[in-house]
């Protein structure tokens, strides 16, 4: 028998082995010359084209050919994935540029013919486009107008129409266009819309700048919670110090700071608001709107807080808010207030809030009320994206209920630490008697106090809102002069950091707490309450860390140095299971040693108490740092309606009071009983620190 694999057996053989890699070679068969079996002809060899890429921020589409298409985003080595055989022309383009940031790739050694090894040599380079930025002026008839962009690119402006700054931005770089002087002869006051924002693939010329005669306010010598001259009788220089912020050169009165007034709806066509409000960016959660004005009768409450922050300034009409040139937007969310339309609110739009104000908060009956989860973390989102990244500051009313006596540590949103609860002044520098106590307090800003003097600010137009048009208040119903609370002062407060986030817009949400501390007035000197603590702040359970100076605020702000990143310490629980003594004033302590922390400077302290008891007024719960200074979180009170007990038998309290000390050492809790009949345990604690290194 002989085997069957001549020539035409070889043939079948290759074929079946190579069949899938024909492209890379050819084989013939067959038997000629007199050797017989397969006979390797050929093998066409193919190769791949790249090379390198650099200077990319977004992606690039290469293509290759005018078909094979390669999408880039990040710079080094770079193949195309479809390979060409020895001898084929290559020619590599850019398809698409990229952008965000707009950029422009170039080709080098981008065409040529395929040898015998692979193409690794094209080169693409890419660079960030710039464009310039500019606008229109128009109104002007004064002279010595100066622009200023970003705080050094100086324009002087001549006349009329069109400009645009000398320096170029990159694609991707923010721009923010102010005034730097304003026209004289005539006097004139030039309003900056459309002032900020991130440079795109074009050249911005969308700024607008609008000149008219500068007309005081005639409503202003009645805001003595901008410039207290002594006005019914009010002690003069009690007031947010903003006139040296405006007047300054350049004017600081908010430009490009979005303040988010969070309320009962924004009327944002009203005569002194309308100016300031950024357009389509509010949002109504009843009809689902971008316009935020009241949609209930009972309603206006938002549009008077609005005007404490951010009224219009030398218009001739009403009187000015604390930042007369910020931008404002509405959200009604009172109107609508279910717990997925209060997370949103504190984020919606979050990147381009500047300042959330929040004038609202739960009943002020001296209950502890709790915050939701949602909220809370829709608080921290804030704090982590809002404003680009630097945080969202929440300005929250710290409360109404001074005089149940409610604390507004027992509100589980202004106690908690992503928020800053505002608490109220008289003219007089003394605090409101409505105003809560609280070891979480900041700061206060003024508001009604002595002679119920109150505060001057926009109302609803015509006779919807708190005026009637009826004396004593204004004849002009589209004003009121009766606003009070920590309502009022809440959005003074917001409408002064506005003020000094234009000072220094690079301030992250933790610094500009701090410089409110430490630039806050220490007010009513002689209140008893007043202490130093172990960081060097005053401190008073009546006022925070004193009240809001708009003056000292900026100019800490100009010079100020970011501090480091925050450090976050949850300590372990601590377990005591001791019944605390009815009636009793030693009650039961417990202390705590903190180590190994890594805070040497303290920005606030969240204290955990689990424990039962049937009547929350009944308790006096105080923190004692190793410094010696005493955080009074709960203190013995009545509650309108009745206390009730511990809310699902855990409270989280707040402290601002040791800003600034050193979180290890001993920490002691205290918690007694001072009345009869209703009983409790202390059952653990716990404590969280946030603050830093240094």
């Amino acid at each position: 028998m002989s085997r069957r694999d001549g020539p035409l057996a070889g043939c079948r053989l290759a074929t079946s082995i190579f069949a899938a890699i024909t492209a890379l070679g050819l084989f013939g068969c067959g038997g000629g010359g007199g050797g017989g079996g397969s006979t390797f002809i050929s093998l066409i060899n193919i190769y791949t084209v790249g090379g390198t890429i650099a200077g990319l921020s977004g992606t690039v589409v290469l293509q290759n050919n005018n078909g094979n298409d390669l999408a880039v985003s990040a710079n080094g080595a770079f193949t195309f994935t479809t390979h060409l055989t020895g001898g084929s022309p290559y020619s590599v383009t850019v398809l698409t540029q990229p952008a965000g940031p707009s950029q422009t790739c170039t080709v080098t050694n981008g065409s040529g013919t395929i040898g015998s090894t692979n193409v690794t040599n094209v080169g693409v380079t890419c660079a960030t486009s710039s464009f310039t930025i500019g606008g229109t002026v128009s109104g002007l008839t004064g002279t010595g107008l100066v622009l200023q962009n970003n705080g050094g690119n100086n324009l002087a402006i001549a006349g009329n129409g069109g400009f645009a700054f000398s320096t170029p931005l990159l694609s991707g770089a923010n721009y923010a266009v102010k005034v730097l002087t304003q026209p004289t002869g005539p006097s004139q006051d030039c309003a900056v819309t459309g002032s900020s924002g991130t440079v795109g693939a074009g050249n911005v010329t969308n700024v607008v700048v609008a000149c008219a005669t500068a007309v005081p306010d005639p409503l202003f010598t009645d805001q003595w919670h901008l410039q207290n001259t002594g006005q019914s009788g009010g002690t003069v220089g009690q007031d947010v110090n903003v006139l040296p912020v405006w007047n300054a050169t350049p004017s600081i009165k908010g430009a490009g700071v979005r303040i988010a007034v969070v309320d009962d709806g924004l009327e944002i066509a009203h005569e002194d608001l309308s100016p300031n409000v950024v357009a389509g960016q509010s949002f109504n959660y009843v009809n689902l709107t971008t316009n935020p004005t009241h949609v209930f009768a009972s309603s206006g409450h938002g549009t008077a807080v609005g005007g404490v922050a951010a009224a219009r300034d030398l218009n001739g009409l009403g009187g000015a808010g604390a930042a007369p040139r910020a931008d404002v937007v509405g959200y009604n969310l009172l109107e609508s207030n279910v717990s997925a339309n209060e997370a949103d609110a504190m984020t919606r739009n979050g990147v381009a809030v500047a300042v959330s104000n929040n004038s609202w908060g739960v009943s002020d009956n001296g209950r502890w009320a709790a915050s939701a989860a949602t909220w809370r973390n829709a608080i921290d989102s804030g704090l982590g994206t809002g404003r680009n990244g630097l945080g969202t500051i929440y300005t929250w009313a710290a409360g109404n209920g001074g005089s149940v006596p409610d604390n507004s540590n027992y509100d589980g949103q202004a106690n908690y630490r992503g928020v800053l609860a505002i608490c109220a002044v008289g003219d007089d520098g003394v605090k409101a008697s409505y105003s809560e106590r609280g070891a979480n307090l900041w700061v206060c800003a003024p508001s009604e106090g002595r002679g119920n003097h109150a505060i001057t600010t926009t109302d609803r137009t015509g006779a919807a809102g708190f005026n009637s048009g009826t004396a004593p208040d204004y004849a002009n119903a589209n004003y009121t002069n009766t606003f009070n609370g920590t309502s009022s002062s809440a959005p003074l407060a917001a409408g002064v950091i506005a003020l000094v986030l234009e000072a220094n817009p690079l301030l992250t949400w933790r610094d500009l707490r701090l410089i409110l501390a430490q630039s806050a007035r220490k007010n009513d000197p002689g209140n008893a309450e007043w202490t130093m603590n172990g960081g060097g702040f005053n401190i008073n359970h009546n006022y925070g860390f004193g009240v809001i100076d708009a003056n000292a605020a900026v100019n800490l702000a100009r010079t100020w140095v970011n501090v480091g990143p925050q450090i976050v310490f949850a300590g372990a629980t601590a377990t005591v299971n001791l019944a605390i003594p009815d009636d009793n004033t030693t009650g039961v302590s417990n202390t705590i040693n903190v180590a190994g922390s890594g805070i040497g400077r303290i920005e606030f302290v969240e204290i955990t108490f689990n424990g039962t008891h049937t009547y929350v007024g009944d308790l006096d719960i105080t923190l004692t740092a190793p410094s010696g200074i005493v955080s009074r979180l709960s203190e013995e009170h009545v509650c309108l309606g009745g206390c009730l007990g511990v809310p699902s038998n855990t409270w989280r309290f707040g402290s601002a009071r040791h800003l600034g000390e050193a979180a290890n050492g001993s920490w002691t809790l205290t918690v007694k009983d001072l009345a009869p009949v209703d009983t409790g345990t202390f059952t653990s604690w716990q404590l969280t620190f946030y603050g830093r290194l240094n």
